[in-house]
């Protein structure tokens, strides 16, 4: 079997359908790939929608546990598959029509421990279509992980790859118990790791822009569980670059990514930060914690050339410096709460 899709699903219902539909219509024998869905305790109609497709098409599993997460399901689905490669879809998401075919033919021809394709942000189910007309399938280079690293902007979510399961395997990847940035370290540890990797332009993939997404979350309970998460990515990272450096990587520009997609998730924990409810004290001891990890100030994250955008220019420039950081924050929580109160008058 060539390819296994890993679904974890957790209350899903209105987006499970579309996202298994897409999986289905492709243009690969059934004998070829299977989908594998792992419902992760939802307390929906998740579960028997999925069961629903699953009596009707023969390489489509469901597997039911007890909420244990999106890692803890993920690591379910890799245990329980077959495929050659595998692949973690998200459950609201969904991919292109007839796009597998040609993505079997190239890791058939190349081989890779990681293959790259695009995605595109969707609000709905109607693009179905790729937008790539055509492809030439041999004319794509084979690069190693670390030079990957030193020359790609890569992206973190696991959902833009196929991974060779048995390269995955040998290098002992497990998700982690956290709620939130679940890739922030899988993916580049990964690709330092990767002897071959492919990156195509072919529109595959279908990442569904929710109202509902964490950083439109505000509840007190989400932002600390967030900020916990991001807490841990960063020295994750940290953590990563050190081994790199220790087994006598010297593509700087590889160590330098990493250390700008730590820095990334340090500018976004500030963020959070600003909404949520903790005392400033709270940040200068996370902040202290990010300097002896080598995360603040930020000093790489800026010079990334995907985020030169005036906001985060200000923000970066506001963020390094104390003088500036700890009166925006209070200024940002006072007006925060007048805010609040004035709605909470309004209703």
């Amino acid at each position: 079997m060539k390819l296994s899709i890993i679904i974890p699903a957790y209350n899903v219902e209105n987006y499970i359908e579309p996202c298994l539909q897409s999986c289905l219509e492709q243009d690969i024998e059934i004998s070829d790939y299977e989908i594998i869905v792992v419902n992760d305790g939802s307390t929906d109609n998740t579960e028997e929608k999925v069961h629903f497709f699953a009596e009707a098409h023969p390489n489509l599993y469901l597997i039911s546990q007890s909420n244990n997460g999106v890692g803890a399901a993920r690591n379910k689905g890799v245990n329980c598959s077959k495929g050659e490669y595998i692949y973690f879809l998200d459950a609201d998401d969904y991919i292109a029509k007839n796009t597998l075919g040609v993505l079997t033919k190239i890791i058939e021809h190349y081989n890779p421990d990681l293959l790259w394709f695009s995605s595109q942000n969707v609000f709905d189910n109607s693009f179905i279509n790729s937008n790539t007309s055509e492809l030439d399938i041999t004319s794509n280079q084979v690069i190693n992980g670390v030079e990957f690293l030193g020359s790609h902007d890569y992206k973190p979510e696991v959902w833009w790859y196929f991974i060779k399961k048995s390269f995955y395997i040998e290098n002992k990847i497990v998700f982690y118990d956290k709620k939130f940035v679940q890739d922030a370290y899988i993916t580049p540890t990964l690709i330092s790791k990767a002897e071959r990797i492919v990156h195509i332009p072919y529109d595959v993939h279908r990442y569904r822009v929710s109202n509902v997404s964490i950083t439109r979350n505000t509840s007190e309970e989400h932002l600390k569980t967030h900020l916990k998460d991001l807490c841990y990515a960063i020295e994750k990272l940290f953590y990563l670059k050190k081994d790199l450096i220790n087994t006598g990587i010297t593509n700087s520009l590889a160590i330098k990514r990493i250390q700008a997609k730590q820095q990334y998730y340090v500018f976004i924990a500030i963020t959070r930060f600003m909404r949520s409810s903790l005392k400033p004290k709270e940040l200068k001891g996370m902040l202290s914690d990010f300097k002896t990890i080598d995360a603040y100030p930020l000093n790489v994250y800026w010079s990334t050339l995907s985020l030169k955008d005036p906001l985060n220019l200000t923000l970066t420039f506001i963020f390094n410096r104390s003088f500036l950081l700890y009166p925006s924050v209070h200024a940002y929580k006072v007006l925060n709460n007048l805010k609040n109160n004035v709605l909470r008058g309004v209703n």
